[in-house]
């Protein structure tokens, strides 16, 4: 667990997470993590609390990783039409990245960390 974390904090954002308070991760937390793992209801930490920066936080990188995830579904979609390495690549190695950062999302709700996705976590400023 100790390698686990240690690979996360190379994406959190300090400076963020010193303005969550204790009684807004532990308010919004369950919302925030059903926003990552269910990316398409990324908006609902924001309609429980719109004046927290922890939920306001969370919906953008919610937001962020949906777009990610849309992207990134079209190009392995057209990669699965390749032979062998398509379909290893589309349906193996997809679905175990995609697990691997939402569990690292989850994880950050909930400790209250302020984890974002690498080159673009700071791309889509919505709310």
């Amino acid at each position: 667990m100790e390698q686990f974390e240690r690979i996360l904090e190379n994406f959190n954002d300090i400076g963020t997470e010193r303005n969550f308070t204790y009684e807004d991760r532990e308010k919004n937390k369950i919302l925030a993590i059903i926003a990552y793992l269910l990316p398409i209801l990324f908006f609902l930490p924001y309609l429980n609390d719109k004046n927290s920066e922890y939920t306001r936080f969370h919906a953008n990188q919610s937001l962020t990783w949906l777009v990610v995830l849309i992207g990134l579904g079209i190009v392995f979609k057209i990669v699965s039409f390749i032979p062998i390495i398509g379909f290893i690549l589309a349906y193996l190695l997809y679905p175990c990245c995609v697990l691997a950062i939402d569990a690292g999302f989850a994880y950050g709700c909930m400790y209250g960390k302020a984890y974002k996705l690498p080159f673009i976590g700071d791309a889509i400023k919505a709310f």
